[in-house]
């Protein structure tokens, strides 16, 4: 997971961690089969950090509450976050809290086949969430200055826009060069589900959602 929080998920080879480990890559193969082990082991440990909150009857809360303790598992880790979508319902901590989730969407009143599509979308966001929050190499700081020095780059090229083409990127240049990481925005991508899944329960459109083969 180290290895993965400061370089990427692609720095994680049987080889390099054998090396990080100061043993032969064979002596790895004792403890995982392949590589997809070693990847669905560290989705794993990711899921163990879940804490599935207690139900208070209010769907809305329960689901914000919900989606933000699967942000709060994947945000110190967010090399890793995209591995957690085939492990979600592998897991004991990610069934809890899918269970959880979809018995939050059927109060809200949307039926079987939305409710799962929804679902799925509820985890979408949450990866989306803080896939931005620290990139690969934010642990060292050159690889931190790095990515601050970038932000910088983008959010000038925004701001030196031609203002009569693009008033509104050159006015938010700051904003959007820096739209995911905070607290702020985690609550507001959150914020955004919750109030969709309302307003479309609020319409009426619970059939929503792709058909079924």
């Amino acid at each position: 997971m180290a290895l993965a929080d400061a370089e990427g998920l692609g720095a994680v080879t049987v080889r390099r961690l054998a090396a990080a480990l100061g043993v032969t890559p064979m002596a790895l193969y004792w403890h995982v089969a392949t590589k997809d082990d070693l990847v669905a082991a560290l989705a794993d440990r990711v899921l163990d950090a879940v804490r599935v909150p207690e139900e208070t009857g209010d769907w809305e809360e329960d689901l914000r509450a919900a989606l933000l303790a699967l942000v709060a598992a994947l945000r110190p880790h967010p090399q890793l976050a995209p591995l957690v979508a085939d492990r979600l319902l592998e897991h004991p901590g990610g069934l809890a809290l899918s269970e959880a989730a979809l018995r939050c969407l059927a109060a809200a009143g949307h039926g079987p086949q939305p409710a799962g599509y929804l679902a799925s979308q509820a985890l979408r966001t949450a990866i989306t969430a803080v896939t931005g929050d620290r990139p690969a190499g934010a642990d060292d700081p050159a690889g931190a200055q790095e990515h601050e020095a970038r932000l910088r780059r983008q959010q000038a090229a925004l701001a030196a826009l031609p203002p009569d083409r693009y008033p509104a990127l050159v006015a938010h240049a700051a904003e959007v060069a820096r739209c995911t990481g905070t607290d702020a925005h985690v609550a507001l991508a959150v914020d955004v589900f919750v109030t969709g899944v309302r307003g479309a329960a609020a319409r009426g459109a619970v059939g929503a959602g792709p058909t079924a083969p």
